[in-house]
């Protein structure tokens, strides 16, 4: 470290809190209601903005006295499960027993400390005890050392680096509406079939020219197991799909492999992927989607659209993976929307059996899942609409990571004084421009 840095005991420049609030599941009048409550599970090694559960008045209340809201600004980090995960609070929240409330004082900067802890979780990670399950308490949290600048170096550092974050969270927050466009289009027209009964009862498709709007007819088919609009098909998903479909890997072949664990539960951007020897495991190529087979991954929503590889190029993954990738005329980004919406979710997870805890989807009741085809020209439409939302999110997603690597580059020389501010700051605006 720089010599003109002291190292301080994080507990001189922050003050702590164990959260608390942990209400009863059997209590159902004590969730879903306006007070946003932190678990470790919503820790994101960045800002927090929302929570996946939230409390009513009454199930906040059921921790006692005690119970108080934390600050926007307040830093957050696990203390159990996957130790040191941190986050930057964004909003006033509540927190449950998994995770410790950090607050800096006022010689403190927030997101310099966050920045910090970041970069030291394999240290902290050390500090947790316990022989069964460990735990990070506050007793060492406090004792951990960390480098403590000026304040206005700790500022500097922290607008410095959170400039890419920010970037980084703006490219993550596009592609979620990007994508929640995507799938609001796959649910009208495919779905719902919003265009055919506008058209029936005499109005104009919403959200489409006349051009478009005119693809659709204005009635539909009956069959025995369900309707669809007048010139498309009912087809089961075996015959509308390839359900893991032939690629060629030999045994020993060095490959990108995926795991599970990098595989997204929203957005289809997957997270790191290394190269490994193909041994036994599911193989995909571009334009595949690969849906969790195997609970509670797939109730959880683990489903990855590929989009890493070269042309031609076969990758190999867990044997969890069920691969999928239609058949003509549906565009291939119609089996990643297929698998993020409800209607199907629910009929796979139906079909999973086996014994508790290893149950996995059958490839034959997944199959029976029934897809309205559209004629070829609607289905060229849609691929259109897709493959323009697809790639800027791919591009997206690759500035991403690259502003990601920067950052990680640039903390630790920052943090420990070897890089100086106005250096990093030039590499931050190029990267940014």
């Amino acid at each position: 470290m720089s010599s003109e840095w002291s190292m301080v005991k994080l507990g001189e420049l922050a003050d702590f809190q164990e959260g608390y609030v942990n209400p009863s599941q059997r209590e159902p009048d004590y969730f879903d209601g306006d007070i946003k409550w932190l678990r470790a599970t919503d820790l994101n090694d960045g800002l927090v903005t929302n929570t996946s559960r939230t409390l009513t008045e009454k199930g906040f209340r059921s921790a006692g006295k005690s119970a108080s809201l934390f600050e926007p600004g307040t830093l957050a980090i696990s203390k159990s499960g996957t130790i040191g995960r941190v986050g930057l609070l964004g909003d006033r929240m509540c927190g449950n027993r998994a995770v410790i409330n950090i607050k800096p004082k006022s010689h403190a900067i927030p997101r310099y400390i966050f920045f910090v802890l970041r970069h030291l979780r394999p240290v902290v990670e050390t500090l947790a005890e316990g022989s069964v399950q460990k735990n990070l308490y506050v007793s060492a949290l406090s004792n951990l050392s960390i480098p403590a600048p000026a304040r206005h170096i700790q500022q500097a550092i922290a607008s410095c680096l959170g400039a890419l974050d920010d970037r980084i969270m703006l490219l993550r927050e596009t592609n979620k509406t990007l994508e929640l466009i995507a799938q609001a289009i796959f649910k009208s027209w495919f779905v719902d079939f919003d265009p055919v009964h506008a058209k029936m009862e005499g109005r104009q498709p919403e959200g489409m020219d006349e051009e478009t709007a005119a693809l659709f007819p204005d009635s539909f088919e009956h069959f025995a197991n369900g309707s669809v609009p007048r010139g498309w098909s009912l087809q089961r998903l075996s015959e509308a799909y390839e359900i893991n479909p032939f690629r060629k890997l030999k045994k020993g072949d060095s490959s990108k492999y995926l795991d599970m664990a990098n595989v997204p539960v929203a957005g289809f951007s997957i997270g790191d992927i290394v190269t490994r020897s193909f041994s036994s495991g599911s193989k995909f190529s571009n334009r595949d989607t690969l849906l969790a087979r195997i609970t509670p991954c797939l109730e959880n929503g683990k489903t990855a659209y590929v989009d890493f590889l070269d042309e031609g190029e076969v990758a190999w993954g867990s044997t969890e993976f069920i691969v999928l990738r239609p058949k003509g005329p549906l565009p291939q980004f119609h089996a990643y929307l297929l698998c993020r919406s409800p209607s199907f979710r629910e009929h796979a997870i139906k079909s999973m059996s086996g014994t508790s805890g290893r149950q996995r989807v059958q490839n034959d009741m997944l199959g029976a899942f029934l897809i309205a085809v559209p004629t070829l020209d609607i289905a060229q439409k849609f691929a259109d609409i897709c493959e323009a939302i697809q790639v800027r999110c791919t591009d997206n997603q690759a500035k991403s990571k690259t502003l990601a690597a920067l950052r990680d580059t640039l903390l630790p020389r920052l943090i420990s004084g070897k890089l100086r501010q106005p250096e990093a700051q030039e590499q931050v605006e190029n990267a940014l421009s």
